[in-house]
């Protein structure tokens, strides 16, 4: 494929009102450099052409299928383990914060290998898991907790909801609290696997 040819698709294909802001940003760069240059490198022809696969024709009908089936669950899913791969700042992180602040629906291969993984599911199986401890409930700080949480909690805390941030660990007890220490004014955040119960 000649320059030429590449610089009139790159504007078809931005013309495209389905392409991400992301994929937007890449292929405006791409274009300008195509056309100040004439030319574009190896790994960006490569780049160029997987982001144009996903606009052919028979792609567009997967997606658009793939869109209508997309239910509430899967998306309260995807934001629940874009949250988390987000907090871990590593993997998935740009595809994570183009879906919770562009509103980006992944491709079905993208969900798949971000949500269906084995750290993913731990994730959303702790989300979806029924608290431990109800709204109400006096804990106390397991002797193996952080310390800060440890001094905080010396006489205990009452619980006052679950699932009040996103889960960042895919431990088993990574659902987050949100409990206020006997005396204080200010509740702190905490993880299940952190509280206990007393005998």
């Amino acid at each position: 494929m000649n320059i030429e040819t590449t610089i009139l698709e790159m504007r078809d294909l931005l013309n495209n009102g389905e392409i991400t802001n992301y994929e937007r940003g890449v292929l405006e760069s791409m274009l300008r450099q195509a056309i100040n240059y004439n030319r574009l490198s190896e790994k960006q022809m490569v780049f160029y052409e997987s982001i144009a696969a996903n606009y052919s024709e028979e792609a567009m009908q997967e997606r658009g299928e793939w869109m209508r089936t997309f239910a509430d669950k899967k998306l309260e899913d995807l934001h629940v383990v874009a949250s988390y791969y987000r907090a871990q700042g590593t993997y998935f992180l740009a595809l994570s914060t183009r879906i919770l602040e562009d509103g980006e629906i992944p491709s079905k291969s993208e969900y798949t290998k971000m949500c269906e993984n084995k750290y993913a599911k731990q994730v959303l199986k702790e989300h979806h898991a029924e608290p431990l401890y109800t709204n109400g409930q006096l804990v106390y700080a397991r002797s193996w907790c952080p310390k800060g949480i440890r001094s905080s909690m010396g006489r205990g805390g009452i619980v006052l909801a679950a699932n009040v941030e996103p889960i960042s660990s895919p431990a088993k007890g990574a659902k987050k609290y949100l409990v206020l220490p006997v005396g204080a004014v200010h509740g702190i955040v905490t993880e299940e696997r952190w509280l206990k119960k007393r005998k």
